[in-house]
């Protein structure tokens, strides 16, 4: 009897995990702005999920990047920010050290200036092999 109730724990723990994993519960979030770049290869949106009134916390947001022609969602980020915007960075180069070589940071989508509160508010360009895996979850 015990190795049957371990044995449907297990594949319920699996079940959870899989669902989890496998299928995008992001919300589609509300009062959505839309932009695009000068060259025209992607869209990006942002989206509010959840709105959090106060100095207590910050609102949670949703940006999001698609292909341009075809409309195809190839990026996702949640994330909080006190200050959300949507703009196009074209890359930035850097040295943390006057006698080191720079380091570029390749050009991106942002969904925030200053303090991007909790989670990852940019997305590269082009988006990684990760990104593109996680977008194409099927949403629920």
């Amino acid at each position: 009897m015990k190795r049957i109730s371990t044995r449907v724990a297990l594949l319920a723990g699996l079940i959870a995990v899989l669902y989890l994993g496998l299928f995008d519960h992001t919300p589609q979030g509300s009062e959505c702005r839309k932009s695009a770049p000068a060259h025209g290869l992607y869209t990006a949106e942002l989206c509010l999920l959840r709105w959090i009134p106060g100095r207590s916390g910050s609102p949670e947001y949703v940006g999001r990047l698609f292909d341009a022609k075809t409309g195809k969602l190839l990026a996702q980020r949640t994330f909080s920010t006190p200050v959300p915007d949507l703009f196009w960075s074209t890359g930035l180069r850097y040295s943390l050290n006057p006698y080191s070589p720079p380091r570029y940071l390749g050009p991106s989508v942002e969904f925030s200036r200053g303090d991007g509160g909790e989670g990852d508010s940019s997305i590269s360009l082009p988006p990684s092999f990760w990104d593109k895996l996680a977008a194409a979850r099927p949403r629920l």
